[in-house]
């Protein structure tokens, strides 16, 4: 039975927790949360499960002196990623592995130079721990599908994976307003519009990609279109007025060999109005021009059902099915190119436990 914290409970860190919960293999021993309403209160009841017996914390220094395997980051760090590697090491270094969720160039930190993959690794020695960044989109969708790919073709000439979405019901204000800049002027310094800052979120899938299919970057080209609202609108967390952003297309591309190869683009609207011609969907799409030429198409919420929660669900789970591999591998950083396949052990059942949410707390 490994032990598990679950550190953050915003929308990825309430369906980690009911999955941990859940799961034959693992034990939840601790939380940690930033808003201080939750503090004290039982996890499980934040999560929408009821109580589970364990209460979450603000103090950081509480979770670090836990008996614990592993600890599940899922934080959003983006607006401060020197921030939250500080808490990673720190965590790592007292002798828990770390699988995080909460910057996107950690999925392969050399994307973030070598200062922080000395960081990174000192603290896993100094703890005997191993470090994971992953997600679903990067963390799934540009890196394991293509990969997993790739060993079906004699010749990739360019490979193109998207991401497709309707962020109208996302829940965070700061991701949606503050770093991709919803609902602001067209020209509004947020940071995705800063090639030397996005660049660097988008570059982990390339070059991990890059890396595992055996290439050499050359260079990397970024690519942000935007497309305002002609009318105000309310989603789900806030407003968006007329002629501010309502849909955006951003692209990484890593150029190899003289050619642009490997690319990764999101279109991304709030409102399946907006910007209708861009293309449209619901999920990742894989394109592969080369021998054979390919395209796969992953779909989510084929059923109606809200493709953000359910983004987020199969965010959290993507991170608690490596638990066991990464606290069974040797120390230091494990990208996927490190691991094992992972699988969705106990996914089938009926070796899960059963965990039956309970109504939505409106204050969690």
């Amino acid at each position: 039975m490994l032990r598990v914290v679950v550190w953050a409970t915003g929308t990825v860190g309430r369906h980690a927790v009911r999955a941990v919960a859940a799961h034959p293999d693992l034990e939840l021993v601790g939380a940690f949360v930033y808003a201080e309403a939750k503090a004290g209160r039982d996890v499980g009841e934040i999560a929408g499960i009821g109580p589970v017996g364990v209460a979450a914390t603000r103090d950081k220094d509480e979770v670090v002196a836990l008996d614990a395997d592993c600890v599940l980051y899922l934080a959003q760090g983006e607006l401060d990623p020197a921030g939250a590697l500080d808490d990673i090491c720190r965590l790592l270094a007292s002798g828990k592995n770390v699988i995080s969720t909460a910057v996107t160039a950690l999925i392969y930190p050399a994307s973030l130079g070598q200062p922080a993959v000395e960081q990174l690794e000192a603290a896993c020695a100094a703890g005997g721990t191993s470090f994971h960044g992953t997600g679903i989109e990067p963390g799934w969708a540009a890196e394991v599908l293509p990969l997993t790919m790739s060993t079906l073709f004699e010749r990739i000439d360019s490979l193109l994976v998207q991401e497709l979405l309707d962020y109208s019901s996302y829940d965070s204000v700061e991701m949606m307003f503050d770093i991709m800049g919803f609902g602001q002027a067209p020209d509004a310094p947020v940071p995705l519009s800063v090639p030397e800052l996005a660049g660097s979120a988008f570059r982990a899938p390339l070059m991990l990609v890059a890396d595992g299919l055996g290439a050499a970057v050359d260079d990397f080209v970024y690519d942000r279109q935007v497309a305002v609202a002609a009318e105000a609108f309310d989603i789900k967390v806030g407003r968006i007025e007329a002629g501010t952003v309502s849909a955006q297309r951003f692209s990484a591309t890593a150029v190899i060999g003289g050619r642009p190869a490997l690319t990764v683009e999101h279109i991304t609207r709030v409102g399946s109005g907006q910007a209708p011609d861009w293309p449209t969907g619901r999920g990742w799409k894989v394109t592969v021009e080369g021998s054979p030429s390919m395209v796969l198409e992953a779909k989510i919420a084929v059923h109606g059902e809200d493709e953000n929660d359910q983004g987020c669900l199969g965010t959290a789970m993507h991170a608690v099915h490596a638990i066991a591999p990464v606290c069974a591998a040797p120390a230091g950083i494990r990208t996927f190119l490190d691991l094992p396949l992972l699988n969705g052990r106990h996914v089938l059942g009926p070796g899960a436990r059963p965990v039956i949410p309970a109504p939505a707390d409106a204050s969690s």
